[in-house]
């Protein structure tokens, strides 16, 4: 019975794979959306978003499945419960691809692309990228120093969001014509310091497996 279990409990924690598989490319198609000023994908990832919930909320009934039926011990618990809250956070990174996709929608055709925030985002969102590719190999193999090595990188994020405001407000108080786009470059922007902060919750919960110990990190 308990080989079964443990069977049980690996296909559940394998279910985050997909989930996550469908979040890395809503974040890609977002991005490629910001460069290419595609407003019609808003609508795309919308759809696409629906899916991901459906598997977030599978995954929730999962764990309740396997909590009622094989109370499981304290060590299994936290992996019940660590598999539910990176869903969770996974849900969110796409809620926040979707976010991007309609700040593109928003925008103003008639406004010429600022390079200069352009580049500051996409430095951000290359790191987020990497990052969310990264995590969910750590979580796999429960290795909390890699876990660690992704985390730290959320400071470049926050960098290049403090970056993004410093540039945007200076542009806009000497270019009013450019306060529409730079108010969407700063909601693009703001949506990549969140995925990064969701990917560093992910990389608390891969500690938190090993050492049974919530930490906090990046703060």
């Amino acid at each position: 019975m308990r080989e079964l279990y443990i069977k049980d409990l690996e296909s559940f924690a394998n279910k985050l794979a997909e989930q996550a598989a469908a979040v890395n490319e809503q974040v890609h198609k977002s991005i490629k959306a910001f460069n290419e000023v595609d407003g019609n994908v808003a609508q795309v990832l919308e759809q696409e978003d629906k899916q991901i919930n459906q598997l977030a909320n599978d995954i929730e009934k999962e764990a309740y499945r396997l909590i009622a039926l094989q109370q499981p011990v304290a060590e299994d618990l936290r992996l019940i419960f660590s598999v539910l809250n990176i869903s969770v956070d996974l849900e969110r990174i796409g809620d926040h691809a979707v976010l991007i996709a309609k700040n593109i929608s928003r925008a103003d055709e008639n406004t010429d692309k600022v390079e200069a925030l352009a580049k500051i985002i996409n430095n951000m969102a290359d790191v987020a990228v990497e990052m969310l590719g990264e995590v969910m190999d750590a979580f796999a193999m429960r290795d909390q120093e890699k876990a660690i090595q992704i985390s730290e990188k959320d400071e470049i994020i926050d960098a290049g969001l403090k970056e993004l405001y410093h540039q945007s407000s200076a542009r806009m108080e000497t270019d009013t014509e450019i306060i529409g786009s730079g108010i969407n470059y700063l909601g693009v922007g703001n949506s990549i310091e969140r995925i990064g902060d969701y990917v560093t919750n992910i990389c608390e919960r891969i500690i938190y497996l090993n050492e049974a110990e919530i930490v906090e990190l990046n703060q």
